[in-house]
């Protein structure tokens, strides 16, 4: 993956993996990196809806669609692993010490799976779960996690995405006073990615802090952002003229969970259905209390599992640009094999 960047007080120029690398290993100590935030929060109960249609084509083991169509979409596997493996490697390499995934009361792949190979492939971190009763909105997918994250901080994620290490490394910075969330930059996503942005939270920037976020924008296009932002290596970079949006990777105190348990049911996106409890809404209600968001940029892909037709444009993405993830998964595999036999 390259990052193109303008530099604070720098003429443009490209950031490469090769100029990255060194500034997350300097926030490494003894191999791991360095970190206040050692809790991470899934978000997975949805109920993939939009994976349902077609789905066949894509997935033929039994179990995996059976997965796939309670909802467990991160079920879908590429090479002998399923999706959230991934997640979940990335988040142990980038110092996440426990981890809380979402789930509906009925899901239990993921449940088996990390109570058995799973715990053995991520010795690192402590897997938990938490339960969504109600399937309402992400805000109170948050709240469904509270016991977990209790008055400490926590990145919170979405369980169909599949964010870098990098990206979850500099959302490691934010400050202690401050919630910070990652700004994606539109120009570093898939071409299918970008014709679908409509769907995604466009944000808003002022002084280097989140200043307004709007979900599934009907004019996305006129949200652009210029301003100084942060980035890997706590760098300042020049962000002129560029739309950013949300993936929902976000750094959050436990202030977060009082505007997720008062914040308002959305009004309805869709006819007949009724409103969500969305974090947006809530993210809008920590502003307007006047709680800071420090936001990191970004531009990098970020493989997403929304329809069917995603899983081949995922596996595309992962044996082109990580297969040193399958790698290192299979390493983990075989490990967590001679532990069970030892």
């Amino acid at each position: 993956m390259f990052t193109q960047l303008r530099a604070h007080n720098r003429k443009d120029q490209w950031w490469s993996e090769e100029l990255v690398a060194p500034l997350v290993k300097n926030n490494l100590k003894d191999g791991h990196p360095k970190s206040t935030i050692g809790k991470a929060v899934i978000i997975a109960a949805g109920s993939a809806s939009r994976m349902q249609n077609g789905i066949e084509r894509y997935v033929s083991n039994g179990e995996e669609l059976s997965a796939i169509r309670r909802g467990e979409k991160m079920a879908a596997r590429f090479g002998r692993f399923p999706f959230l493996d991934y997640q979940l490697l990335n988040l142990v390499q980038s110092g996440v010490e426990e981890i809380n995934i979402v789930l509906k009361p009925e899901d239990h792949f993921f449940t088996e799976r990390y109570k058995t190979v799973g715990r053995d492939m991520f010795p690192e971190a402590e897997v938990s779960f938490s339960f969504q009763e109600v399937a309402d909105g992400t805000a109170h997918a948050v709240l469904a996690a509270a016991d977990f994250t209790g008055d400490e901080r926590f990145l919170l994620l979405n369980g169909d995405n599949l964010y870098s290490v990098e990206a979850i490394t500099i959302l490691m910075d934010t400050p202690e006073e401050l919630s910070g969330v990652v700004a994606y930059d539109r120009e570093g996503f898939n071409p299918w990615t970008r014709r679908r942005i409509e769907s995604f939270a466009v944000i808003e920037t002022h002084g280097g802090l989140l200043s307004r976020i709007v979900e599934k924008a009907e004019d996305p296009e006129r949200f652009v952002v210029r301003d100084f932002l942060t980035t890997v290596g706590g760098r300042k970079i020049e962000v002129d003229g560029k739309m950013l949006v949300s993936m929902n990777l976000w750094c959050f105190g436990p202030e977060i969970l009082e505007a997720c348990r008062v914040v308002p049911r959305h009004v309805p996106r869709k006819s007949g259905k009724p409103g969500e409890y969305e974090l947006p809404d809530a993210v809008a209600m920590l502003l307007e209390q006047g709680h800071g968001i420090r936001v990191f940029y970004a531009c990098e892909d970020v493989p997403d599992l929304t329809r069917p037709e995603d899983i081949e444009i995922v596996g595309q993405q992962i044996r082109g640009h990580l297969m040193e993830k399958i790698r290192e998964l299979e390493r983990r595999l075989r490990r967590s094999a001679q532990g069970s036999h030892g």
